[in-house]
Parts: C-alpha cells; sequence; structure tokens
C-alpha cells in the first residue's frame, strides 16, 4: 500500500511534538518529555512516570522484540493553543521483524506492522502526558495467535485518509462528528431498528469503519452493524459515557479527555470512555460475565462533504479481557522503573 504524507499545518508558535520519537532507537530522548511526564498506556503495559520507566517497561520491550522498526505516522492532529495548552494526537505502524517474543506472543520471524495511537498533552512546551493505544490484539491476528475468537470484520491494514486535513474546516467537522455521537445514544436494539438509526445520516454510504484487532474493517451500514454494532449493544445495554471532560488530569473519569478537529479530520477519546456492565453474548466471542466494566477508546475521523468517510478506532480490549476474567494467562507486561500511577 502507497503511503501519502500529509500536511499538518503545525502552528510556529509553539515546540513541535515528534510522535515517533517514543519508539526512536533512542528511547531516552522522547520529544519535550522529562522525569515527570505521564505515560498511560493499555494493557498489558503499566502506566509510567518519566522517560526511563517508558523506555524500560514499554518501548524498550516493543521495539526489542520487532527489531529494525520505524514508526510511520499515518494520520496526525494538532490542537489549537490554548493558555500555553495543547493536544496532538495521531496513528501509525510500527513496522519491522518480530524477532522476539512481546507481552507473551510469540515470534513469527516476519514482518510486521503493530498499531499504535496515542495522545500527546503538551503545557508550557513540556509533554505532560502521553496516552498510548497499543493494538496487541492486531499483531495476535497477524501471527495467528487469536486471543478471542476470530474477529467478524476483515482483519486487514487499516486504509489510510483519502484526504489531506485541509480539505475541510474544523469546526463544521467536529460538528458532524459531535452530531453522530449525539445521535448514537438512542435505545435501537435490533438489526432492523440499527439499519436505519439517526446516527447514519452523518456517515457516507459506503464509509469505512476501521475497528481493532479482535473486530477488523467493515464497509458501509451493514457491515458496521453486523460485525460491531449489533454484537456490542448486545453486550452492552446499559453503556454510558463519551461526554466531555475538562483540561486536566481525569484519570478515571468516563468521558472524552480529547475531542477537537484539525481541518477535514477529528479525534475524540476517553479513558475510560464507556461504563458498563457485561450482560450479553457474542462480543469478541465471549459469554457474559456480568461483570461492570469500562472501556479506553480513540476514535480518528475523516469527513467530506459533512459526512464521515472512515473511522479508525482504538479500544483497549485486553484491558476489557482482564477485567472480566478472559485473558489468556500467558499474556503479560512489563516492570516499570516507577509504579503506582492509575491507568
Amino acid at each position: 500500500m502507497t503511503r501519502v504524507s500529509f500536511t499538518t499545518n503545525r502552528k510556529s508558535d509553539r515546540a513541535d511534538f515528534d510522535d515517533s520519537s517514543l519508539f526512536a532507537s533512542n528511547g531516552e530522548c522522547v520529544s519535550l518529555a522529562d522525569a515527570s511526564t505521564l505515560f498511560r498506556v493499555s494493557a498489558p503495559f503499566e502506566a509510567s512516570r518519566g522517560v526511563r520507566a517508558w523506555q524500560g517497561g514499554i518501548a524498550g520491550p516493543i521495539t526489542s522484540a520487532i527489531s529494525d522498526s520505524v514508526f510511520t505516522t499515518a494520520m496526525r492532529l494538532d490542537s489549537e493553543v490554548i493558555e500555553g495548552r495543547w493536544q496532538s494526537a495521531s496513528w501509525g505502524t510500527l513496522k519491522g521483524n518480530f524477532a522476539a517474543p512481546l507481552c507473551g506472543l510469540r515470534p513469527s520471524h516476519s514482518t510486521v506492522e503493530l498499531r499504535i495511537g496515542l495522545v500527546a498533552d503538551v503545557v508550557d512546551e513540556r509533554l505532560d502526558r502521553c496516552t498510548v493505544m497499543v493494538d496487541l490484539l492486531d499483531l495476535a491476528v497477524q501471527t495467528g495467535q487469536l486471543l478471542t475468537a476470530a474477529p467478524l470484520g476483515v482483519a486487514e491494514r487499516w486504509p489510510l485518509p483519502k484526504v489531506d486535513p485541509s480539505a475541510g474546516k474544523s469546526a463544521e467537522t467536529l460538528e458532524v462528528v459531535r452530531a453522530m455521537q449525539s445521535d448514537l445514544h438512542d435505545d435501537a436494539s435490533t438489526r432492523e431498528q440499527m439499519l436505519t438509526a439517526a446516527h447514519l445520516r452523518h456517515w457516507e454510504s459506503d464509509f469505512i469503519w476501521a475497528g481493532p484487532g479482535g473486530i477488523g474493517v467493515t464497509e458501509a451500514s451493514q457491515g458496521f452493524v453486523d460485525h460491531h454494532q449489533l454484537p456490542f449493544r448486545r453486550a452492552f445495554p446499559d453503556r454510558v459515557g463519551g461526554g466531555a471532560l475538562p483540561p486536566g488530569d481525569n484519570s478515571g473519569s468516563t468521558g472524552h479527555f480529547v475531542k477537537f478537529a484539525q481541518g477535514a479530520w477529528a479525534v475524540t477519546g476517553g479513558w475510560p470512555s464507556v461504563k458498563a456492565t457485561h450482560t450479553g453474548n457474542g462480543w469478541l466471542g465471549l459469554p457474559a460475565s456480568n461483570k461492570p466494566v469500562t472501556l479506553r477508546v480513540f476514535d480518528f475521523y475523516e469527513v467530506t462533504n459533512y459526512k464521515i468517510t472512515t473511522n479508525w478506532v482504538f479500544i483497549d480490549i485486553v484491558d476489557f479481557l482482564t477485567s472480566i476474567g478472559a485473558l489468556p494467562a500467558h499474556i503479560h507486561g512489563y516492570s516499570t522503573t516507577t509504579k503506582g500511577h492509575t491507568t
């Protein structure tokens, strides 16, 4: 697949954040970070504070397992600067040779692409917090080591953005995304109801919903409903969340700690975003656990002519599996030099 490079029109009045520095060969030179930077990371990795802890417990194990790796950014958005505070959100892939075990997954000794999403919170030109999603389930799917049932969607590389962000206007893009998310708060419970739901008016007819490992990529409303929405809603009928959160440390609060647009692209995310009770069977092939759960989620969007054309979605499924006692015993994280921070 040919990679397309898009400019993000980054502001010249602030220090730039280099997302690729998180997985550079010298992991202790993370852009704008220092000893107090908080790194929140998807399970099974631990949260850590400081660059050395990031390198020791997260970046180091990843780059040691995936050798000769290069991180390529597929999509990046930067927010406006407000009182010295701004956010950068991006997703991309770390491509290399899977040569050593990672989190309990066996090396395939072949080329893999580890999908990674992140949101950097920069305050007064220093990296205050970096929230990172590592799609371990997709790596498991790539190497034939499924941790859940086979994805209902297509297990393939995510499509790249089709348009430069400059093709749209930020306010209009965010308005479309917010309206769609508002319409998602309905009581549709059957396939027929979901296929005619109000939120679909905000999507292009052949939209792509690019889900995480374990779910896969879907196309148009029928694929989205059959391969994700219907089993998801059956599993979590009492789900709540997705509201906006104020700036600052919102660890443990349900809602969006990031929600902004840059031109035709938008991002929202919560840590966690959703609270629910797992009372239904079928999502990821799992039986109901009847346990309360939270879901960490990042959503990246592309909007063209007031319609969402693509939605790239990260869900911390490993954290969910851990909370219901369904994570395979061989999957593990790594100790960091600094512990005690909530994820």
